[in-house]
């Protein structure tokens, strides 16, 4: 599956010089850094994360990851970061996301990442409030 023609939230990396190793392509620790900083700007087109925060005593945890290596990405390629929502439950969200190289069909990386809803006094699971979910499903795909 491609993210290209569906609803997805699209963010630009450039990768940069303390991201590669040795042989000048991306460590794979910072594939996570790219996909969390493309997470927080697709909430971010939605809604206020520091509001939802404060208003609720709510806040998102990473509880899942699969990550799949496809190909290397170097030092100084601009990258396509495409988010996408594959299921929205009560309390977590599951999103599929996949890193090109920028105007190109070349896949890197893809990965399944799933949150959970946390109420932050009880550190439990809580439900997603409706205007959320309603905002989620821009992104949400078959």
């Amino acid at each position: 599956m491609t993210l290209k023609n569906s609803k997805s939230h699209i963010n630009r990396i450039k990768v940069r010089y303390s991201e590669v190793d040795c042989q000048k392509i991306v460590y794979n620790s910072h594939y996570l850094t790219y996909y969390d900083i493309s997470l927080s700007e697709m909430l971010d087109s939605l809604f206020d994360q520091s509001r939802y925060v404060s208003e609720t005593n709510n806040d998102f945890h990473t509880v899942g990851v699969e990550m799949n290596f496809k190909k290397p990405a170097e030092l100084n390629d601009n990258l396509e970061v495409y988010t996408s929502i594959k299921k929205i439950g009560n309390s977590s969200i599951k999103f599929f996301q996949e890193i090109y190289k920028s105007e190109t069909n070349d896949l890197l990386n893809e990965a399944y990442i799933t949150w959970v809803n946390t109420d932050q006094s009880t550190m439990k699971s809580a439900s997603l409030p409706n205007k959320i979910k309603n905002k989620l499903n821009s992104y949400l795909i078959d």
